[in-house]
């Protein structure tokens, strides 16, 4: 129970992290246009980042948020990895925490892993 609880608290952090950075795209707006160097890309990426939020907050669509949310950190993982050339950091870091949560949270998603290792 504790397990499912500390798992439920990660998803709802990440789901948190993607309400800040979808406001601060949109906030931000001239900022992250000159960042991704389209006019439309920050309405888009924010728009993404609420549907994922909002998925990751909804009981029945929460496996379909996790799924969403751990294919936009790879994005954001391979983005700064092959088109700033930085150490995707934040990336991995939340990437890692999204599947902490989900394993918590959905213990029967790790028990494939358990049966090959």
């Amino acid at each position: 129970m504790l397990n499912s609880k500390t798992g439920l608290y990660l998803l709802y952090a990440i789901a948190a992290v993607m309400l800040v950075t979808a406001t601060a795209k949109v906030v931000r707006y001239e900022q992250a246009m000159q960042e991704f160097g389209d006019g439309y890309a920050p309405y888009v990426l924010a728009l993404v980042q609420l549907l994922i939020a909002a998925a990751l907050l909804i009981s029945r669509t929460r496996l379909l948020g996790v799924i969403l949310a751990a294919s936009y950190f790879g994005g954001v993982i391979s983005f700064a990895w092959l088109y700033e050339g930085e150490w995707p950091i934040i990336g991995i870091v939340l990437n890692t925490l999204l599947f902490l949560g989900a394993a918590l949270y959905r213990p029967a998603l790790t028990r494939n892993l358990e049966k090959n290792a």
